[in-house]
């Protein structure tokens, strides 16, 4: 056995009583604080990103096709709905290939769905003469509301209990201020050639996503109707919205349609890069985290260098014995990183159990909220990543296990001479 490990075994057993067992529990204590702590925070923050993701997307989709004139986003310019375009990117699978520009590209999926749209400003009358704002998203009876079953609060989706194309879905926003609910009529109006065109619409449904910046603007109404106003025949809409399997895939898949299958006219382009401003405020959380997760390993590095400095001093007779009898400097030093070791390995373990016990009760009860209005989100969101709980772990581990050396480079200084003299 080796005897550097069978020492330190002895003395972690004996460390558990008197003045160095209160300062190494607390040492414990304090590390397994700090990793539970650092689980939490990538935890909530991949959550944070990941729910609000995915309300970006289920709204809008993964990638836009429209064309290549459009600069703003609600410019109104006439795309053909091909049949051919569709089927060819709805049966995107696994691309793989060497693009001229990216070089080897392999996606994890392919494209899930593929929606035409149209997307129209227009003004909100109602029966109390209350007046607003809002953009019109058309959508036809092929539209996928699987991604915003989630957010539909009251009601149906349009068009899916009648054969009626004059159903609206509105925001609990508009529905409040508007002073509306599922059932009632409005009015709304569309400027065209300087002219207020005039449509009626009974509402089907109200939604929340809790995005206010979309929930204060937009309303969900049969294409037909949006055709009809701009007097385009059923052939033209706005643009296409494409669902993809996996969100990582989105730059690779557009690019892939926009160089393979696209016609010179149509331009596709990722929901990233349309709404920049919004994806990198979200990324900026990443600083946070980071912040968090040095302090914390700061915190971990102090605590664990103090209690191997306490246990060194306090072994000092035992470091000037052994010295004495022939062990070497880097044998005695081994006594105290196995030490370490061992307060690190109870501390991992610890500190496991509190923050992935934490994470896990508030996903499955949501307990602590969150103000919708500001953050987007109605509860502190958590996402488990294997990777991301491996990596916190490891990190913790490998930094720590590097900075241990140094105290123990205290037991060099150490003259056995002196020590036994003076005992």
């Amino acid at each position: 056995m080796n005897i550097s490990y069978y020492i330190s075994k002895r003395i972690a057993k004996s460390s558990t009583r008197g003045y160095s067992g209160t300062i190494i529990k607390i040492a414990i204590g304090t590390i397994a604080l700090s990793i539970a702590t650092m689980i939490l925070a990538v935890s909530v923050l991949m959550g944070f990103k990941n729910g609000i993701s995915e309300k970006v997307f289920g709204f809008w989709g993964h990638i836009h096709i429209t064309d290549t004139k459009i600069s703003r986003t609600l410019e109104l310019t006439p795309i053909e709905n091909s049949t051919a375009l569709k089927d060819s990117v709805a049966s995107i699978g696994q691309i793989e290939r060497d693009s001229q520009f990216d070089g080897y590209e392999k996606s994890q999926g392919g494209v899930k769905s593929i929606n035409p749209f149209i997307m129209m400003p227009g003004i909100i009358k109602t029966k109390h003469d209350d007046l607003e704002g809002i953009i019109l998203k058309g959508v036809n009876n092929e539209y996928n509301w699987d991604n915003f079953n989630d957010y539909l609060k009251e009601g149906v989706f349009p068009n899916q209990t009648t054969e009626s194309k004059r159903e609206i879905l509105i925001s609990e926003q508009t529905s409040r201020r508007l002073r509306v609910t599922v059932g009632d009529k409005l009015n709304v109006y569309f400027v065209k050639d300087k002219d207020a065109v005039k449509r009626q619409f009974k509402i089907s449904g109200i939604y929340r996503t809790g995005l206010e910046e979309y929930d204060v603007k937009f309303v969900f109404v049969d294409m037909g109707v949006l055709q009809n106003v701009l007097d385009w025949d059923v052939s033209q809409i706005g643009g296409y919205e494409i669902f993809i399997d996996h969100i990582n895939d989105a730059e690779i898949i557009a690019d892939y349609v926009y160089e393979e299958i696209l016609p010179a006219n149509l331009y596709a382009q990722t929901i990233r890069d349309k709404f920049d401003n919004l994806f990198k405020w979200i990324e900026l959380q990443d600083m946070n985290a980071l912040l968090l997760l040095v302090l914390m390993t700061i915190v971990a590095i102090i605590n664990m260098s103090t209690a191997i400095l306490i246990l060194i001093l306090e072994r000092s007779k035992m470091i000037g014995t052994l010295k004495a009898l022939g062990m070497s400097d880097w044998g005695v030093r081994k006594i105290f990183i196995f030490n370490a070791l061992w307060i690190l390995s109870m501390a991992l373990l610890l500190g496991n159990i509190i923050g992935i016990g934490m994470a896990y009760i508030q996903k499955q009860t949501g307990i602590l909220k969150l103000d919708e209005t500001n953050y987007y989100l109605s509860e502190v969101p958590i996402h488990f990543d294997a990777l991301a709980l491996v990596g916190v772990n490891a990190l913790t581990i490998f930094i720590t296990f590097l900075v241990m050396f140094i105290p123990s480079f205290l037991v060099t200084k150490i003259s056995p001479i002196k020590i036994l003299r003076f005992e």
